[in-house]
């Protein structure tokens, strides 16, 4: 009688045994159906917070450049970012700005850019009798004979970064200015499920890209019209140029220094024939999405069949501004400002 006693509690313990693991594994299984459907949930939260992160990192840095931007040689600011699930990396001569105008109306100089160290160009009116060419690191002047044809300059200031030209006639007077820019940025990489999200600040605009998807501009440059008094038309631009000198990795407490390398005056007064040229390296796509939002006030007019009273920016040649741009001003004065800002990044 004892034995059977003792089989039928062994018999028991065993059952309850396989009961719970039963219990267990089925718990288990429902767990992992819990964490398979949560799982893209989780993913796209860590995502959506890295995002969110990198967001507010780019808004950070562009609220230093604004600051520090505009200020003199060697002033600066430093502080810290979390970087835990981003970098800042550079993004270096990414976007190119060619710009040149005529300053007084007696006379129109076409310039074109052979290589890196020359260039010719024609004096409509024979007028030029002086250059001057500036790079970051020398100045080179050249006397020249007026002439009616096409006159090569080598000047051997090759520069990576920037290049002036100025033109002058035998009275001292400036006739004409030519400028090049190779404008360095930064990107904000993240990393995110299936790649990298990637917003890079360049020269004012903001330009993001995520894996799936190709680079779309958040903000482009801004290119600002004003009317003024007299009822002329001013044209203002700020070009920023950020140089990174290295990579700023991962870290929860990571220095970041910006620090001005002094602005340049490039045009302050009057502006004839003007043509400004911007080419963009990042992606092919993101000169057209330029142009359509620089030249969409010209589209709508064109399209309403109102361009004999627009003034405003419009193509230089094409209408789709492949060529370059000018500003229309239905005869009225252009005043033409634009600064450069030149800053250095560094940890």
């Amino acid at each position: 009688m004892t034995r059977r006693q003792s089989t039928a509690k062994d018999d028991d313990a065993v059952s309850e045994i396989l009961g719970v693991i039963m219990m267990l594994a089925m718990v288990i299984t429902i767990m992992g159906g819990v964490w398979v459907f949560l799982n893209p949930y989780l993913v796209a939260f860590n995502d959506n917070t890295n995002w969110n992160s990198a967001s507010n990192i780019a808004d950070r840095v562009e609220d230093r450049i604004d600051v520090v931007g505009d200020s003199p040689d060697g002033t600066g600011t430093r502080q810290a970012l979390s970087l835990k699930s981003s970098s800042i990396n550079p993004a270096n001569h990414v976007e190119e700005w060619v710009i040149a105008s005529d300053l007084t109306p007696f006379e129109v100089v076409d310039v074109i850019e052979l290589n890196a160290s020359s260039f010719e160009f024609l004096a409509l009116n024979e007028s030029v009798t002086n250059i001057i060419v500036q790079s970051p690191t020398n100045i080179s002047e050249f006397s020249v004979t007026s002439s009616f044809e096409w006159i090569t300059i080598d000047h051997d200031l090759d520069s990576e970064s920037f290049l002036i030209i100025d033109f002058y006639n035998a009275a001292g007077d400036q006739v004409h200015r030519w400028s090049r820019f190779a404008l360095s940025g930064i990107s904000i990489n993240t990393a995110i499920d299936g790649g990298m999200n990637q917003i890079a600040l360049i020269n004012g605009a903001r330009i993001s890209k995520d894996p799936s998807t190709s680079w779309s501009i958040e903000e482009a440059p801004r290119l600002r019209l004003d009317t003024l008094v007299d009822g002329s038309t001013r044209l203002s631009i700020v070009l920023t140029d950020i140089r990174l000198e290295e990579t700023l990795g991962n870290g929860p407490n990571v220095g970041f220094k910006v620090e001005s390398l002094g602005p340049i005056q490039l045009f302050t007064g009057e502006s004839y024939n003007l043509k400004i040229k911007v080419t963009n390296t990042l992606h092919s796509v993101i000169d057209p999405q330029y142009h359509d939002t620089w030249l969409n006030d010209y589209t709508i007019n064109r399209a309403a069949g109102t361009l004999g009273e627009f003034v405003g920016i419009t193509p230089y040649q094409r209408a789709s501004g492949s060529d370059g741009l000018t500003v229309e001003t239905q005869g009225q004065a252009l005043s033409l400002e634009i600064d450069v800002r030149r800053l250095v990044v560094n940890g």
